[in-house]
């Protein structure tokens, strides 16, 4: 059965956003981490279609910006935490900070940022994606969403104890893509996964 899911839906996660936060979800979709996979695979993921597109945090946003000219493909388009501008929530020199914390103290840098966002559990990162990841971080700084879609094949899940995204991004977001349904969850920036799964 997973097999035959894995053809039909994906999940892009977040910014370090490993396997082993969303277990169950990486069996049930197509797994791709960004920076980390490449970025012409997950485009090309995306263009492909399918039954359920979802996106946590960055992969959101990486959602939203190549997903409406595809948006005819896909049966739904599942959304949690996405920002159309990372620099309006978390601030440019923030993100400089990180760059800097990646090159000077990796391990630690990526454990501050994990539980900002409400993981709890040790996640292990390698050294090795280092570079990858700091490339991550300088796409965050530029990249914007410029125009937005209508569609109800959109639902965007937001948790009200978010410390990443800011709720007026979500109301960006929201203004941008009119028709979308939205789920706001008492959580963090990391939303459960059982939750998530019901929609794949």
């Amino acid at each position: 059965m997973f097999e035959e899911n894995n053809l039909k839906n994906i999940f892009i996660s977040g910014w370090g956003g490993y396997k082993e936060l969303f277990p169950v979800i990486a069996e049930r979709a197509h797994f791709y981490v960004p920076f980390i996979d490449h970025m012409d695979a997950i485009r090309r993921s995306i263009k492909k279609g399918g039954k359920t597109a979802m996106g946590w945090s960055t992969g959101a946003h990486i959602l939203l910006k190549y997903m409406p000219e595809y948006i005819d493909k896909w049966d739904n388009v599942i959304l949690i935490a996405p920002f159309s501008d990372f620099t309006m929530s978390f601030g440019e020199k923030i993100l400089d900070a990180m760059i800097r914390g990646i090159n000077e103290n990796f391990y630690d840098t990526m454990s501050r940022f994990y539980k900002r966002c409400g993981i709890q559990e040790n996640v292990t990162v390698d050294h090795k994606d280092a570079e990858k990841l700091k490339n991550g971080l300088i796409f965050l700084k530029t990249s914007k969403l410029v125009k937005g879609i209508y569609s109800d094949k959109i639902t965007v899940i937001y948790g009200s104890n978010d410390r990443i995204v800011k709720r007026s991004d979500i109301a960006r977001i929201l203004k941008m893509f009119s028709h979308a349904c939205y789920i706001e969850v008492q959580q963090q920036h990391f939303v459960n996964e059982e939750m998530l799964a019901q929609f794949l």
